[in-house]
Parts: C-alpha cells; sequence; structure tokens
C-alpha cells in the first residue's frame, strides 16, 4: 500500500453541506426515474425524503454529524503528532506506529474476502464484521489504536469489497504480521465468479484474480499526519465531503492517471444507501480503549453544543467550530523549545536545529546552508517564537509566501500574513499587524517600498529578520532585481538592533560574502554547513550533438512508457523562455505531452496544481520549483549550460527528494559557453562561469560530484 496517493479531505461549511444536498437531490431523483428494482427504489425515495428539507434542525444534525467526525480527525492527528512524546513517558516503543489495511473476509486462511453485490450492499451487516475485527483487535494486548471502516467499489467486479483502515501502536510491525497471519493469509489469490461472488472452480472461467496482501506501513515514512488521519475519516456522512459530491466511482490505476472516468451506472447511490444505514460508531472506532484514553482529549460535548448553535443560524452558517487555535507570540514569547514544539505541533528536533536554535537566542546574526528537507524553517520559527516582536521573512516569489503563511496558519489562526501586490484588505490587515496579531510577516524586499506598511512597521518591535533562500540575494540582486539588494539593506540597517538569519541550501564563499555585506553581518558571523551531498542524485553532463535534441530524446526515454507518458515526474530547465515553447512543440511532435512553466504564462496555478498531483514533464525557466515540495521528480534535465553552480545544484536538488535513485543531467554546447561569456560583466559572475566551465568539461564523474560540492559551500 502507498500512502503517497491519499488526498486530505476537507470538512464543510454549512452552506455547502446544503449546495450538496440539493445536488444529491436531483442524483436520487434521476435514478429513481429510471431504477427497475421498486425495493431498491423504495429505499432511494425515503432517502430523498430525509434530506429534501433544510430546516435548522435538519442542518444541524447534519453539521453535527461532521463535527464528530472531525473530532475523530483530530484525536487521531493528535495521536500520530504526539505519540513519540507521550510514549517515551510511558516506556513504550515511540517508533512502534503502524497502518493497517485488512480486507473483510471470515478470519479464516482459505476463506475468500466478502465481496458485496451493489444491490445488497444496503443489508450488509456492519456490525458483525465490525464485532469481528474487534474481537481480533483486542487480542494485540499492549496495542490500542483506532479503527476506520470503508466499502472500495471495484469496477471490474462490478462489486463492493468492504475493508478496515487501522492505525496500531504500541506494538512492533513484526508482532503485527504475525498475529493477522495467523487470521488472514499474509499474500493470496482468489477467483470469483462475477453472478455469484463464489469461488470459482477449477474449470470455471476465470472472471478475477488478484494478489491479496496484508498491508502495514510504517508511519515515520508518511509525514503529512493530516493525510494519514483524514485517510481514517474519509468515509463521512454523505454531506460531509464536498470534493466527493458524486462519490464517483474510481477504477483500479497504479498510476491514477484516470481518476476522473466514472462507471455508467449511478453508483454512488448506492454508497448513499450505505451510509444512510450507518452510524458514526461503525464508521470510525477505537480499540483497547482503555490505553488509548491518555493520548486523545475528549471534546466532543463542545463541539456538538458549537455547532447546533451555528446551525440554529440558518444553513448559510459559513464555518464549523475553530480550526486553528489563537494566540498571543507578539507579546507572549514562548518560554522554551520544548514548548515550541507543543505550539507548532512538531515531533522533535534534529539536533543540529536545535544548535542553531541555541546559538542565535545568545546571538546576533547566522547563515545557515543545510540541504533540502533539513527543516530550516524550524529554524527562524523556534527562535522568533521565543523572542518578543514580530519577526519579518523576506522571500524571493510570491508563490513561497502564500505556501508558508498558509502552512503557518493551519497551525495557529492568523500565526503569519503575507503582504504582497495581491493581497487584499489591506488596510484591515495593516490594522491588525499594528495591533500585535501577528508573529511572522512574509514580505518580498519590494515590498519595503510601500510607504504603509513601512509606517507599520516603524511602531512594532521586530525581534528577527528572516532571509529565506538566501542565495537569491547574490542571483537576483544586482540585475535582475536591483531592488532585492537595496531594500533588503535598508532595512537591516534600520533595525540594527535585530537578529538576522540568512537561510538556504546553497552558497560559496562569493555568495556567502555578499549576503553578509547585505545583511550587515560581520565577516566572521556565524555559519552552519551541513551535509550537501545528494547520494541518491547521479550527476552527469552531456555535451551536445548537433542541437542536442536526439540525446534529450535518449535520456527521457527510460522515463517514458509504451504511449510516451512519463512514469515519473520530469523537469526541463531552459535558460530562455522562447526555449521553452519551442521545446513543448517539438516533444509535442513525437507524441510527447508537456506542461510550459515560464514569467509570460497566465494559468501558473493550474500548472503548479497539475505538476504536483500527476506525473508530467514540465519545461521551465529558472524559478520554477522553488520551495515546492514535490519528492517524486527523479530527472531533472539542464537543456542549457549554467553559469552558476550555485543555481545549478539548488536547481537539479529538486530531484530525489524522497530518497530514491535520481538523474541530474545537464547539456551544454561550445555555443552556450561563448554567450554566457559575453553576457558575464563583472568579476564575481565571471568567476562563478569559469567554475561552471571546469565542471561541465570535466570527464570523471566522481570528481565531478566533489568539485560541485566544494564550488556551493
Amino acid at each position: 500500500m502507498t500512502l503517497r496517493t491519499i488526498k486530505s479531505t476537507k470538512f464543510m461549511t454549512g452552506a455547502k453541506i446544503a449546495e450538496e444536498s440539493d445536488a444529491r437531490l436531483d442524483s436520487l431523483n434521476n435514478e429513481i426515474c429510471i431504477t427497475k428494482d421498486n425495493t431498491h427504489k423504495q429505499k432511494l425515495i425515503n432517502l430523498r425524503k430525509r434530506l429534501q428539507h433544510h430546516s435548522s434542525e435538519t442542518l444541524a444534525n447534519i453539521v453535527y454529524a461532521s463535527q464528530q467526525q472531525e473530532i475523530k480527525y483530530v484525536e487521531i492527528k493528535h495521536l500520530i503528532d504526539n505519540y513519540k512524546l507521550l510514549a517515551e513517558s510511558k516506556k513504550l516503543n515511540p517508533d512502534d506506529v503502524y497502518f493497517v489495511t485488512i480486507n473483510c473476509c471470515e478470519g479464516h486462511i482459505n476463506k475468500k474476502p466478502y465481496f458485496v453485490a451493489p444491490k445488497d450492499l444496503a443489508n450488509f451487516n456492519v456490525k458483525t464484521a465490525k464485532n469481528t475485527i474487534i474481537k481480533q483487535l483486542h487480542g494485540l494486548k499492549t496495542a490500542f489504536g483506532y479503527v476506520a471502516f470503508e466499502v472500495k467499489y471495484d469496477i471490474r467486479m462490478g462489486a463492493f469489497l468492504p475493508h478496515f483502515h487501522i492505525l496500531i501502536c504500541g506494538i512492533s510491525k513484526k508482532n503485527i504480521e504475525e498475529y493477522f497471519t495467523r487470521l488472514y493469509p499474509l499474500e493470496y489469490q482468489f477467483k470469483l465468479n462475477r453472478d455469484t461472488f463464489s469461488v470459482s472452480k477449477k474449470n470455471d472461467p476465470l472472471i478475477y484474480e488478484r494478489p491479496q496482501k496484508l498491508k502495514v506501513v510504517d508511519i515515520e515514512t508518511v509525514k503529512d499526519s493530516e493525510k494519514v488521519a483524514s485517510y481514517m475519516c474519509k468515509f463521512k456522512t454523505y454531506m460531509t465531503n464536498y470534493q466527493q459530491q458524486d462519490l464517483t466511482a474510481l477504477p483500479y490505476s497504479e498510476k491514477r492517471q484516470d481518476y476522473h472516468t466514472r462507471p455508467k451506472d449511478k453508483i454512488h447511490n448506492y454508497h448513499l444507501l450505505f451510509l444512510d444505514k450507518l452510524s458514526l460508531g461503525e464508521q470510525v472506532f477505537c480499540f483497547n480503549k482503555g490505553l488509548l484514553t491518555n493520548f486523545i482529549s475528549n471534546q466532543a460535548d463542545k463541539m456538538a453544543q458549537n455547532c447546533i448553535r451555528m446551525a440554529k443560524r440558518g444553513k448559510k452558517t459559513g464555518k464549523l467550530g475553530k480550526k486553528a487555535l489563537n494566540h498571543d507570540t507578539y507579546t507572549k514569547p514562548i518560554s522554551t523549545n520544548k514548548i515550541v514544539l507543543q505550539f507548532l505541533k512538531y515531533d522533535s528536533y534534529k539536533p543540529k536545529q536545535e544548535k542553531i536554535i541555541n546559538y542565535i537566542k545568545d546571538h546576533q546574526h547566522c547563515i545557515v546552508i543545510q540541504p533540502t528537507n533539513f527543516g530550516k524553517s524550524l529554524c527562524y520559527y523556534a527562535s522568533a517564537l521565543q523572542l518578543k516582536g514580530l519577526c519579518i521573512v523576506i522571500e524571493p516569489l510570491v508563490s513561497l509566501i502564500y505556501d508558508q503563511v498558509s502552512k503557518l496558519n493551519k497551525k495557529h489562526k492568523k500565526l503569519a500574513l503575507a503582504f504582497t501586490g495581491e493581497t487584499k484588505h489591506k488596510d484591515k490587515k495593516l490594522k491588525r499587524l499594528k495591533r500585535g496579531r501577528y508573529k511572522f510577516l512574509y514580505i518580498a524586499p519590494e515590498m519595503l517600498k510601500n510607504i504603509e506598511l513601512e509606517n507599520v512597521l516603524s511602531k512594532l518591535d521586530i525581534c528577527m529578520i528572516a532571509i529565506d533562500e538566501a542565495h537569491c540575494i547574490d542571483v537576483w540582486g544586482e540585475d535582475f532585481r536591483p531592488d532585492y539588494q537595496e531594500l533588503l539593506n535598508k532595512l537591516i540597517k534600520r533595525y540594527s538592533d535585530t537578529k538576522v538569519m540568512a537561510l538556504t541550501a546553497t552558497a560559496g564563499d562569493i555568495t556567502q560574502n555578499v549576503i553578509k555585506k547585505v545583511c550587515n553581518m560581520p565577516k566572521k558571523a556565524k555559519v552552519f554547513i551541513g551535509d550537501l551531498n545528494r547520494p541518491n542524485i547521479k550527476y552527469s553532463v552531456v555535451k551536445k550533438e548537433d542541437d542536442g535534441l536526439q540525446q534529450l530524446l535518449d535520456t527521457l526515454k527510460p522515463y517514458l512508457d509504451k504511449n510516451n507518458k512519463p512514469t515519473t515526474s520530469i523537469i526541463i530547465y531552459c535558460a530562455h523562455i522562447d526555449y521553452t515553447l519551442g521545446l513543448q512543440d517539438i516533444l509535442k511532435e513525437r507524441g510527447i505531452d508537456s506542461y510550459v512553466f515560464n514569467g509570460k504564462i497566465d494559468n501558473k496555478k493550474e500548472i503548479l496544481k497539475r505538476f504536483k498531483k500527476e506525473n508530467c514533464i514540465v519545461i521551465a525557466t529558472s524559478a520554477f520549483g522553488m520551495g515546492i515540495d514535490k519528492p517524486d521528480v527523479h530527472l531533472v534535465i539542464h537543456f542549457e549550460g549554467t553559469y552558476n553552480l550555485e543555481m545549478y545544484y539548488q536547481e537539479s536538488g529538486r530531484a530525489g527528494r524522497d530518497g530514491e535513485s535520481s538523474k541530474a543531467v545537464l547539456f551544454y554546447c561550445d555555443r552556450d559557453i561563448e554567450r554566457m561569456k559575453y553576457f558575464a560583466k563583472n568579476d564575481t559572475t565571471k568567476e562563478k562561469l569559469k567554475l561552471a566551465i571546469e565542471y561541465m568539461q570535466m570527464t570523471n564523474n566522481k570528481k565531478r560530484r566533489e568539485f560541485l560540492l566544494k564550488s556551493i559551500v
């Protein structure tokens, strides 16, 4: 089982619930007109009657069901986020948290999984299945956790497969597997007759054959606890998930390229009937509750009253309750590193993170050069939260600003403010900023020209200035964005007593000196340099023959299937906008689809959304990918030579973030080198270009890696 495909659900507002109810009602009416099954028809009519009135009481019940589901979501997420900390205090193994999927069957090794025909789904006895799994799970004496029940539609069988998702804490993977393989087969195959759902005899035609495996996933391999908790709670009452308003049955596909394909029959109405007969306790429940109690907090009564009060205000209510807690960290700093972890809902620090945080408490400046996925943001989060006042965070791209602010505000309400040219209701937000309602202000340096913002900042305590992607000070700060250096330097000088932390994944000696100069740091300012080697990335250089196109196609070929669809995500960088468009046309002529991302396209958000969700090829200019956490990019190609190895390392480093084997391929030709020499106007650029040319012209790949690593720090 791969948790990479899990999609986080969204809990609904009252207005969306009412809107979805109308959509479901229309669908029920349509199916009633065409159904030939009188029993099924009557069940649908009864269901329709319950949905067609949106009184305050009805809406309250719907919202309450959603709120109850959210309580379970919060409890499960809390357990995942805090288990390590709590396990250590209770002398449990903090690494023993697993996610298990078990198909419903009779609990004996030679029995078939329980497939259910759509017409029989509403009569499926959930309680029997629930009681069986509960009884089995109680046999795990030291374990506890949550169980979620779900039915999955298999389009090939035309049937539902009921199964359980289980979060198991307090027992090792080996013991889980040993225990369940006594009850269920670890791996088996079955052949089913589609009409009778019985195991096919030897001479019967093969209807369906597929190996089944007990799925036990180490929770540590899943970084986002929200996704796991949401996955456990995703099969909510039919009113709570607007994103799945059709309850579309998804055909099986490993690559998930056909998400939106829908079977001919309106299968979601069978889901409705099934869901309508389930109580919350049969959807998400816990086992060995006595062991679980100390790990969760119960807010059910409070949340229930809250949602009923909101429902009484009418169906236009837009809130289901607080998703994030309020804070007062501007005036009341947090006292210790440990409490910061709890506040931000992190498990622990990496040793080097805490070293950086402790250093800046007693000093004014530092530069942090650490690899991707180190967690550089947490260094300035934790430092600033222990200081009174506002932390200003400088980011080079608007997309990065909104991404970072969104993450922080999910932790705590109004923890961070994004102030950009796109920000709406600026006056209102500046008033809040002036009153100390935010702890972090995210801006690009150019926004420091805004007079209103400057006036507000002059009246606030500024505790820290954090410069994210600090290599951009050098790369973008002279010709491309001259204000980058000038305005940043003025800001830091204006608040000369404020702590300054510059963070990046690459900065050679030249870049470090530029950062120190612009950020008004002493020459001997502390620099924290991590191990930047990425052994899972294979670096190679290709000298172009002719236009290099055939070599590019040869490089892409191992990553394409027989239909020329990419089997992984691929980025192709070009130095010029025209190259991105031209290369897209050339690939299209050969049946290879791709997206283009550059400064002139209008649909940037759409391309980023697709890039994050699917395997695709993106042909882009250099800014693409900065700050985007997409782990499964396994090929990064630079189709034109590079003039700056630090930039090249940053861009090529977007490959292999999941730790899997990946490639970074740099193409160049003599014409590229001559062009770059022509545009290298100052000594700094010429020095960096000299290093880049030496790297490209090397023949020994092992020495090339060593040379690259020496050049970027």
